[in-house]
Order: structure tokens, then C-alpha cells, then sequence
């Protein structure tokens, strides 16, 4: 990574709509996909090869290079989904769409902050299944 931490301000996340996916397969998997589809968010499944680079470096923003590792150790034990470049209009029409057409739950569930551009998979995997403990 290039030394994002002393660049001011950050990149701004001019992103389109992307919902990045860890460990959802099968059905529930299509199933996500054909919702998203339905209002134009992109959908891209986050490779456990690639658990070690920064959110940052997977969503591509500058200033956050790719880690020249491959991650080689165990799955998730959860499945987790990234919102980035969702307004809140989008995100509550999202959220709402996939009550409606139940699909399964998926518990950890973050949006894009500045805070956790910084982080990798196992980082922010970590941080949600706490916070959802501590919220039960």
C-alpha cells in the first residue's frame, strides 16, 4: 500500500453502486445477483486468495495498492457483504427488495467507511462478528 495513511483527505468513493460478497454461494448467491441486477448494482465476489489486501485496494481507489501476498489459510466461517458506493436511498431499496424476496439473512454486513478501507477480510470479518455479538 502506498502510504495512504498520510494522505489528506481520502479518496472520495465516487464509486458506482458495487456489493462485494464472501463466501455466498449456490442459490443464495444467484439469488442476489438477479436482485442487484434488477437495480443496476454491480456484484463482485471477494476470493478468499484475496483476504489479505485492504478494502480499499479490492474496491480499486488510489492510493491503495494491491499486497503482493495470497491469503492460503482457512474459509470464513460466515458469509459477510460490503455496500460501497450505495446512497441511502439505494441501500434501504436494496435491504428492502432482499427481505422481500427471502433470501436468507447474511448477519455481517458493512458499508464502505474510511475506517475500514484500511482493513483486510480477516480484519473486518473480525470487527463485524464482534459487533454483532455485542448487538445479538
Amino acid at each position: 500500500m502506498k502510504s495512504a495513511l498520510n494522505q489528506s483527505p481520502l479518496p472520495p468513493l465516487h464509486t458506482s453502486p458495487t456489493l462485494y460478497l464472501y463466501q455466498v454461494e449456490g442459490a443464495k448467491r444467484q439469488q442476489i445477483e438477479r436482485l442487484a441486477a434488477t437495480i443496476d448494482i454491480k456484484v463482485c465476489h471477494v476470493m478468499p486468495c484475496d483476504y489479505l489486501q485492504p478494502l480499499g485496494a479490492l474496491l480499486g481507489l488510489p492510493g491503495f495498492d494491491r499486497l503482493p501476498m495470497r491469503y492460503g489459510g482457512p474459509l470464513l466461517p460466515d458469509e459477510m457483504m460490503v455496500f460501497s458506493g450505495f446512497d441511502d436511498t439505494l441501500l434501504s431499496r436494496f435491504l428492502s427488495r432482499y427481505r422481500q424476496t427471502n433470501i436468507a439473512p447474511i448477519p455481517l454486513k458493512a458499508g464502505v467507511t474510511p475506517n475500514n478501507l484500511f482493513w483486510d477480510t480477516l480484519q473486518l470479518h473480525r470487527e463485524l462478528a464482534e459487533e454483532h455479538r455485542r448487538l445479538g
